[in-house]
């Protein structure tokens, strides 16, 4: 009776890490697959050079990182929050 219980609870056990297990590749893929799609657009540079402007010309940038500067509306590439349209002076 005893190997009966102790086979019972190690099937159990087995089966809730394989569930587990299966639960959390596919949570990971889906953020994988969120993250490349947030990135697909690869014509906007980050990295503006913002003494080439003119005066009065607009760039964007973050709040949360200043150094990301882009030419274009987005959100940012490392906090995902929407860029800030500043006009230079």
């Amino acid at each position: 009776m005893k190997k009966i219980i102790i086979f019972s609870a190690a099937s159990f056990a087995l089966m809730l890490g394989a569930c587990s297990s299966s639960s959390n590749k596919a949570e990971q893929k889906n953020s994988s697959d969120s993250l490349i799609s947030k990135k697909a657009d690869t014509t906007q540079t980050f990295t503006l050079d913002t003494t080439k402007l003119k005066s009065g010309a607009a760039f964007y940038q973050c709040d949360m990182d200043p150094e990301v500067l882009s030419d274009k509306p987005g959100n940012c590439p490392k906090c995902e929050m929407e860029l800030t349209e500043i006009k230079k002076k």
